[in-house]
């Protein structure tokens, strides 16, 4: 009898932590999906970064401004940010010695945030993202209006994809694509997991 009790006693506990995320170690983020802006003179912020003693260089992709060293501070540090956009880095370096992240200018909010999620798992080197109601409304909302443009996936002020609308997405699922493997995906997974709101 005594041991039923405290087997009884010894599940509740268990599914009370794993419901609230007592045994979660996943640091908490701050995610958003952007729209990206297109910077009208993008060689007088090229300038202003270079005074800044930033080394940069052209971009071929019209959604990047150019490219950082990716270990300067984040731009947004510098004052250069406006009302209407931000300049933010990419997390993936590029160039021959992975040396570079690209920069690329986005609105100053999100459209998307953590509180649009209502959970998110992960299919191999992807995050799947699931909206709750608002979120998938949202999201609908900003597929429509960005068809044919790129949209910014930011997790902490960095780029971590910058995927294509091709077209409305109604079904309130979004990915994160192209991750460098499994385990990343797991780890952004449970992050953004336990930083939504209870």
């Amino acid at each position: 009898m005594k041991t039923s009790k405290l087997l009884t006693i010894a599940l509740l506990f268990v599914f009370y932590s794993c419901n609230n995320g007592v045994k979660t170690n996943a640091q908490k983020v701050d995610f958003g999906i952007y729209e990206i802006v297109t910077i009208s003179n993008p060689d007088s912020i090229v300038a202003a970064l270079k005074s800044g003693n930033i080394q940069i260089e052209k971009a071929n992709e019209p959604s990047v401004i150019g490219y950082i060293k990716s270990s300067d501070s984040l731009i947004i540090q510098l004052g250069l940010s406006k009302d209407n956009f931000k300049l933010v880095k990419t997390i993936y370096k590029v160039g021959k010695e992975q040396k570079y992240a690209a920069l690329v200018a986005i609105k100053s909010t999100p459209d998307i945030n953590n509180a649009h999620i209502q959970k998110t798992g992960v299919e191999g080197n992807r995050v799947i993202i699931y909206f709750n109601w608002d979120g998938a409304r949202k999201w609908a909302e900003m597929t429509k209006k960005n068809i044919g443009k790129q949209v910014a996936f930011v997790i902490d002020n960095q780029i971590y994809t910058m995927p294509l609308v091709n077209a409305v997405i109604n079904g309130g699922v979004a990915q994160l694509d192209n991750l460098k493997n499994e385990t990343i995906a797991k780890h952004i997974s449970a992050s953004l997991n336990s930083s939504l709101p209870k």
